[in-house]
């Protein structure tokens, strides 16, 4: 995946790429919303290779969570069942209550095959 792509839906854009750092890396997704007229980072979901986690308000208090991979060995699919079952609540624990209520989740949930499909593309 050499670009990456912007999804627009359901009240928030997700961005998706793949990221590499040293000797890791691999597709992430960044959830945006509009507060109060910016766009703001919500929530990102880095599926690594060696260290899959993600973040709640990854640019103001970046709390961080790894991905159990014995518990949880596809970091990708997990995400995508996030996105699609979660996002709401996930806003919510990152602060942006009012962003949240307002989430389409029937709309996000139809184009999560599309998001999957890209994030696993090379």
């Amino acid at each position: 995946m050499s670009q990456g792509k912007v999804f627009q839906v359901g009240g928030v854009e997700l961005h998706v790429d793949n990221q590499s750092l040293d000797d890791d890396g691999g597709p992430s997704v960044r959830v945006f919303g509009d507060v109060d007229g910016k766009s703001i980072q919500l929530l990102r979901f880095d599926c690594f290779r060696k260290n899959p986690h993600y973040h709640y308000d990854p640019v103001a208090k970046n709390d961080m969570h790894s991905i159990d991979e014995t518990s949880i060995p596809d970091s990708v699919s997990w995400t995508i069942e996030q996105l699609g079952n979660n996002l709401p609540d996930m806003i919510r624990t990152s602060g942006y209550h009012n962003l949240a209520d307002n989430v389409d989740q029937a709309a996000i949930a139809l184009i999560l095959s599309e998001v999957e499909t890209f994030m696993l593309a090379d």
